[in-house]
């Protein structure tokens, strides 16, 4: 996969449904990395799957709340952490 021109990259930034080129690209793992997990994420844990509504994209705001959730970070945990910071 080539790299995007520039106004292009700034043009999908704001995308709320993305291709799976779109999706790598922006998580900025390696496509041979990324591509072939996709369809295990799906079945196994619970990955946000394509729309068909949408052209067979995802929506990254569910993409982004799996990555948070799979990395351990929920509202409650940020929550109880700035808490702790700010008293």
């Amino acid at each position: 996969m080539t790299t995007p021109a520039p106004h292009t990259l700034e043009r999908e930034k704001d995308k709320l449904y993305l291709t799976d080129a779109e999706l790598i690209r922006r998580l900025g793992v390696p496509e041979k990395v990324l591509r072939p997990m996709l369809p295990g994420l799906e079945r196994d844990y619970n990955f946000p799957k394509k729309s068909p509504l949408f052209g067979e994209r995802r929506y990254w705001p569910a993409v982004k709340s799996w990555l948070d959730k799979h990395n351990g970070l929920t509202v409650g945990s940020l929550t109880s952490k700035s808490k702790g910071v700010l008293r």
